[in-house]
């Protein structure tokens, strides 16, 4: 066998072991204990400290707002999808209330241009051609958008 050839094999073989090295290292012991994941995240998510309360629990304190919320195009949008939790689900949210700052950018993660939404009903708007430089919640209300402030 050419010495190229050898050299080459060779390389191939400490190539593959060193990976099966590196592999079997860092491969957590509960791995496969329940199919192709590890076994010890689900004590791991369990540990963690939940920050949606739901939708029941805004209602509880804000009913006017889920009432008018409701009525509306964004009855399918739950609270927490703009409304991001400062603080854990045990915690009162008086304590720091989440506030959304309605820019044009936040707005159009839902609203700007985007064909996968079209036949969803969303409404798409072309945000350089929809006052660029003013935040949507200066003009529209987003628990009632067909309600124009003056």
């Amino acid at each position: 066998m050419p010495k190229i050839i050898f050299r080459l094999l060779f390389s191939f073989v400490v190539f593959v072991g060193v990976f099966i090295l590196i592999q079997r290292s860092l491969k957590p012991d509960s791995f496969g204990e329940y199919g192709h994941y590890r076994g010890n995240s689900l004590n791991d998510n369990k540990m963690r400290t939940p920050y949606f309360k739901g939708e029941a629990k805004c209602a509880e304190c804000h009913e006017d707002v889920y009432d008018m919320k409701s009525m509306d195009l964004h009855d399918g949008v739950r609270c927490e999808s703009c409304h991001y939790p400062k603080i854990d689900a045990n915690t009162d949210c008086e304590v720091g209330p989440p506030i959304v700052k309605g820019t044009i950018k936040f707005c159009a993660q839902c609203h700007g241009i985007n064909a996968a939404r079209l036949d969803k009903g969303v409404p798409q708007l072309v945000l350089k051609e929809h006052y660029e430089n003013q935040n949507c919640i200066e003009c529209h209300n987003p628990h009632a958008p067909w309600d124009l402030k003056e």
